[in-house]
């Protein structure tokens, strides 16, 4: 399985939540609804992340409209 590592960012003064999919990348965003934007790999295209611009005065609608790699959990 080819598992993926995410990083969440929250940059409060600003109000924006990073997403990043392995980790920052060059990337280019794509607004896929209002202060949402879906970031690609410049290269192959690969979804990378998201930005939620204005996160706390938006409801959770914007949760429904993400789509992350499922987390396996793994017990030791």
């Amino acid at each position: 399985m080819n598992k993926k590592n995410i990083e969440i960012d929250y940059d409060s003064e600003a109000d924006i939540l990073e997403i990043f999919i392995d980790g920052p990348s060059s990337s280019y965003y794509n607004e896929i609804d209002d202060d949402l934007f879906e970031g690609r790999d410049k290269q192959t295209g690969e979804l990378k992340g998201y930005k939620i611009l204005n996160l706390t005065k938006r409801g959770k609608d914007w949760l429904k409209k993400i789509k992350l790699p499922l987390i396996e959990s793994v017990a030791e």
